[in-house]
């Protein structure tokens, strides 16, 4: 909630729950996900202002991040802050190399390469970051890429789907979200089982 000329206004993160379905459904999503980038880390965050929250987290060996856990946003030097504020994809392939990044907290964690994007609500709200996280060096080559650009799409045309819900627009706008929405989840599961047969 943010304080604006004497109201209060609620941020559409504090106005619209995601159901624990949907949650349960994104979590084999995210494990898989881990899985197949071989990396220890899968995370989706939601932006808790003004702190970040692990939504989602990989059950994946040498993941130390659990659902739940969160840190102040902004001033904190988090890769997902940097996400946030800049709306954009951030790649870091080793924060010790790299002396933007090499104070950055979740090198205490062992976690020194990131690939992070943003994930927005229609209105271009930000609702979080989905991302990808390394204990070692990272290039994040095409492949996950991908796969990590193809969840963010259904994440946010899920979002869509849920306002629309939400607010009540007709059917046939409902229609054509869900339609959106499966094929936007056909895509990662297209892309996670080609990569898992390769």
């Amino acid at each position: 909630m943010f304080h604006r000329k004497g109201l209060f206004i609620m941020s559409l993160n504090e106005t619209i729950d995601i159901p624990k379905e949907t949650l349960e459904s994104w979590q084999v999503l995210l494990d898989v996900m881990a899985e197949e980038c071989v990396v220890p880390t899968a995370l989706i965050m939601k932006a808790e202002l003004p702190d970040i929250e692990v939504l989602l987290s990989s059950n994946s060996k040498g993941n130390p991040y659990k659902t739940g856990d969160s840190e102040c946003l902004f001033g904190s030097g988090l890769y997902c802050e940097r996400v946030i504020t800049t709306k954009s994809e951030l790649l870091v392939e080793n924060a010790l190399k790299d002396t933007e990044w090499d104070k950055n907290p979740d090198i205490e964690l062992n976690m020194i390469s990131y690939l992070g994007l943003p994930i927005c609500w229609p209105n271009d709200e930000v609702f979080g970051t989905i991302c990808l996280l390394d204990s070692k060096e990272n290039k994040y080559k095409e492949e996950p890429r991908n796969i990590l650009k193809k969840f963010q799409e259904y994440i946010e045309d899920y979002l869509s789907l849920r306002i629309s819900v939400f607010v009540g627009n007709d059917k046939k706008e409902l229609a054509a979200k869900e339609a959106r929405c499966e094929e936007s989840f056909t895509k990662i599961e297209t892309i996670l089982q080609q990569v898992y047969k390769s």
